[in-house]
């Protein structure tokens, strides 16, 4: 067991210093905390804030995050859209019975494989801080989605089964790039 005269001989400089400069100690301590305004401006710089609202404002790990976290928290959250929906295309691709709709739906499940695999080194990135990096993984794995999406726009024209999970693609990685953006110096 710590003798009382060691404990205080190792306390007693931290109790001074926090007592001499407490206003610098806070702002070491919560210097990069994503606070919850900065939280909201993201949001408000996205096309669709109440999106954001819902996802990424709401995330518990929000609270304890710096920049760098809200960067691996948002492309965490585009990982978990993009599996989900790679998973939901195999049950739709069963229910699918005219070959341009299999051809479309196949064309998705490729494009969505892809991208699940773009967004997860866009992750690797992040938490390397490789943010350049991130950048292009963001890019090319959302031009994988939009390539499904786009695919429904072709002769003959039909609305896409997932067309709602590939905007929540696209609006989670506007979020990433925001991010991102505000992380890199300028």
């Amino acid at each position: 067991m710590a003798s009382p005269v060691r404990f205080i001989s190792l306390a007693l400089p931290l109790v001074v210093t926090w007592a001499c400069f407490p206003s610098h100690i806070a702002a070491i301590r919560f210097e990069n905390k994503a606070d919850v305004a900065l939280v909201q401006s993201l949001c408000n710089e996205s096309q669709d804030p109440d999106f954001c609202n819902r996802t990424l404002a709401t995330d518990p790990r929000v609270e304890a995050a710096t920049m760098d976290g809200l960067a691996l928290i948002s492309i965490s959250l585009t990982i978990d859209q993009v599996q989900t929906t790679s998973d939901s295309i195999a049950s739709i691709r069963g229910q699918v019975s005219d070959p341009i709709g299999k051809q479309r739906i196949g064309v998705c499940q490729a494009d969505y494989t892809d991208a699940l695999r773009q967004f997860r080194g866009a992750f690797s990135s992040s938490d390397a801080k490789a943010y350049w990096d991130v950048i292009d993984r963001v890019r090319d794995g959302t031009n994988k989605v939009i390539d499904c999406e786009n695919i429904y726009k072709r002769d003959p024209i039909r609305a896409s089964p997932i067309s709602v999970d590939n905007h929540n693609v696209f609006k989670l990685s506007e979020l990433t790039l925001i991010i991102v953006d505000k992380i890199l110096p300028h």
